[in-house]
């Protein structure tokens, strides 16, 4: 008989530190959303880097501790997480799609130049029309 393998377990964060990764991520999530605004990419992977990391360490907030004033925070920083996530995904959609459309753009015009560019030298054959 085989058992199930075990789940590892959580590590106790201490209330103070959920809240602040808390307000880290929301940082973020913000720093994202002006990164994508201002095609800064090197930024937008960093503060992307970043969250993952955090958000791979959050602990529910129910098994938090945290005071009923700073579990109001808690929720109230997860629900803009949250509502604004969507707007971020749009954006960055938005942002692809305007990339993707220079680029299709980037290869017609490269095509075409393609076209009027004269064959190598070694390759070109000439005939001399006099008689």
């Amino acid at each position: 008989m085989s058992r199930a393998p075990r789940r590892p377990a959580r590590r106790s964060v201490p209330a103070s530190t959920l809240l602040a990764d808390l307000r880290r991520l929301r940082e973020l999530q913000l720093a994202q959303l002006h990164a994508v605004a201002e095609r800064d990419l090197d930024r937008l992977a960093d503060a992307t880097r970043e969250r993952a990391a955090l958000q791979a360490a959050l602990v529910p907030l129910e098994r938090a501790g945290l005071s009923p004033q700073d579990l109001a925070e808690a929720r109230a920083i997860a629900e803009a997480l949250a509502a604004d996530q969507p707007v971020l995904i749009a954006a960055a959609a938005g942002e692809a799609e305007r990339l993707r459309g220079e680029v299709q753009a980037l290869a017609r015009g490269r095509a075409a130049v393609a076209g009027y560019r004269p064959p190598a030298a070694g390759r070109a054959v000439y005939l001399d029309s006099a008689g």
